[in-house]
């Protein structure tokens, strides 16, 4: 009897043991590609850094008017629209433009758009957009600055 018994609970567990080895494996290639995508965010930080410090050794980068730039978003100027070019990554346009006022799309989906407004009275908006597709500009629709 505690043969048959033995036998029954083993047939059991077996379905439960390859199920949790499945769950494993799942987690396992999970956390391999979590690994890729913060190496290659890592990777374009690092590009981003040495950017910055070699725009601010530039002496361009010090004309104009310090007061007029300090207080107005980068995005409304027509010169950094006009450096923005497609095939540039998501984080070039965020360094060049600066901060979105809104973001359109998942964080994980292909397409996403970088939405820059900013509204002129009580019924007008001056807005800009980057659209995006695998995190790469495919597309710029630049706001009507003079």
């Amino acid at each position: 009897m505690r043969g048959i018994y033995g036998g029954l609970l083993l047939a059991l567990c077996l379905p439960c043991t390859a199920a949790d080895n499945f769950k494993v494996i799942e987690l396992e290639q999970d956390v391999i590609e979590l690994e890729r995508r913060v190496e290659e965010l890592s990777r374009q930080v690092a590009q981003l850094q040495q950017r910055n410090a070699a725009a601010a050794t530039r002496p361009e980068a010090s004309v104009g008017c310090p007061a007029a730039m300090a207080d107005s978003p980068a995005w409304l100027s027509a010169a950094n629209w006009g450096r923005v070019r497609p095939g540039m990554s998501e984080f070039e346009v965020i360094d060049i433009l600066g901060p979105p006022s809104s973001v359109r799309g998942a964080p994980e989906s292909q397409s996403r758009a970088l939405m820059y407004a900013l509204e002129i009275g009580s019924s007008a908006f001056l807005s800009g957009r980057v659209d995006l597709k695998d995190r790469r500009v495919i597309e710029v629709q630049v706001p009507a600055l003079k």
